[in-house]
């Protein structure tokens, strides 16, 4: 496994430890496994207990953070662990999975690739565990901090690389290349959030470079300023037809440089903001159309890939990154990092906003009991059904269906 054993221990901890709170006379059994499945070897740790168990109810909030479920056997906490262990699971692109039937036992599953690498889970894990260590002693309305955005810049002339890189470095974790070579072999493996690029360099110049990002499924969403020294109409026109989003003239200030990143990432996040909401008007409807015009033609493309393999599954209730990711014939990380590039969302976020577009045009149709919509979607439980609805929509079901009817 890539990262090292101390986080992998903080993990084992936080599952052991909640095994102990439910099996103060039973048995306690941690496994770790390797496997592979279609040539993507996986790894696998497992804690399993033969204690009082879970209700099917606290499971489906087991790992919101301060959650305290209610029961004959509930066991004192904070309500921090599981939720440190899910955080800890996702900035590696993992799963965890919880199994448990009541006076039988639980089963906590952690699911890894094994040869892969976590730049983010690099950048955020200390954050992360002293942020859970510290909210025992602070109110709950704290929050964890986000990693850094990824700047990219591409230039062979080092006085310019070390600028940008100096002048960003405290608000972005900064990558740097000096060809545009390297800079692409940096941009499939990384996947930053915006790439700044020279256009005249050896090897392969920003243009061309630029064509490679906006051609490429798993890139195209990436944003690219062009930097220019002689701020020609047959620089631009190139480099607008290869896809770049902006362009900035030499000698350029950190300051007007900073301006046109702020402005491009905010734009991005407007446009996902709208083009994942959930339309409740015919000219809602019409404005997400509207901005979905904004994204390249790949971009379109992938999220119409993988909104289909989510509806064509709808009633799959573990719908989980690695189960799309072989349907899209992508790797597991480069999937959720494109998905959280064109919509800001997580992949399991996505899905749920998927499935509670479904659930509303089930209501809607007026056909099903909530219980079907709820196995037709994919739900474990109505109750689950209900809680992500009103967390989607800010009203339950019935009070939905009152307003409508009203």
């Amino acid at each position: 496994i890539y990262y090292d054993h101390e986080i992998i221990t903080i993990i084992i901890d936080n599952l052991m430890s909640n095994a102990l709170k439910y099996t103060p006379k039973g048995d306690i059994t941690l496994a770790l496994a390797s496997n592979e499945e279609n040539g993507v070897k996986y790894t696998t740790i497992s804690v399993e207990d033969t204690g009082h168990g879970i209700s099917q109810e606290s499971l489906n909030h087991i790992f919101e953070r301060y959650y305290q479920g209610q029961g004959k056997y509930q066991a004192s906490g904070s309500g921090i662990g599981l939720a440190l262990v899910k955080s800890l699971a996702d900035l590696h692109q993992a799963t965890i999975e919880v199994e448990s039937e009541v006076e039988k036992g639980s089963k906590f599953t952690l699911k890894l690739l094994t040869e892969n690498t976590y730049p983010n889970a690099e950048r955020q894990v200390t954050k992360e565990v002293h942020k859970a260590e510290d909210e025992n002693k602070q109110p709950a309305s704290v929050e964890s901090e986000d990693g850094k955005p990824i700047i990219l810049v591409v230039e062979d002339n080092r006085d310019i690389r070390e600028y940008v890189r100096s002048s960003f470095e405290e608000m972005y974790e900064v990558l740097t290349a000096a060809d545009g070579k390297e800079g692409w072999d940096i941009a499939q493996s990384q996947i930053p959030n915006i790439i700044i690029s020279d256009i005249m360099m050896p090897v392969m110049d920003g243009i061309e470079l630029c064509r490679h990002i906006k051609e490429d499924m798993r890139t195209s969403h990436i944003p690219v300023i062009l930097l220019t020294a002689k701020d020609t109409l047959q620089d631009k026109e190139e480099g607008y037809a290869a896809g770049a989003d902006s362009f900035i003239t030499k000698p350029f200030s950190a300051r007007l440089l900073n301006s046109r990143i702020n402005n491009i990432l905010e734009n991005r996040r407007k446009t996902a903001g709208v083009i994942t909401s959930i339309p409740e008007t015919e000219s809602e409807q019409k404005n997400i159309e509207n901005e979905r015009k904004n994204l390249n033609k790949l971009d379109q493309e992938f999220l119409d890939k993988v909104t289909a393999i989510i509806e064509e599954n709808l009633s799959m209730e573990k719908m989980d990154v690695a189960f799309i990711a072989d349907k899209m014939c992508m790797s597991h990380s480069t999937l959720y990092r494109k998905i959280k590039g064109v919509t800001e969302m997580s992949v399991n976020e996505y899905v749920r906003k998927i499935k509670m577009k479904k659930g509303m045009e089930l209501i809607n149709e007026g056909k099903y009991s909530l219980a079907e919509i709820s196995d037709l979607t994919g739900f474990s439980s109505v109750a689950y059904f209900r809680q992500c609805f009103k967390d989607e929509y800010g009203m339950a079901p019935t009070e939905y269906l009152k307003r409508k009817q009203n």
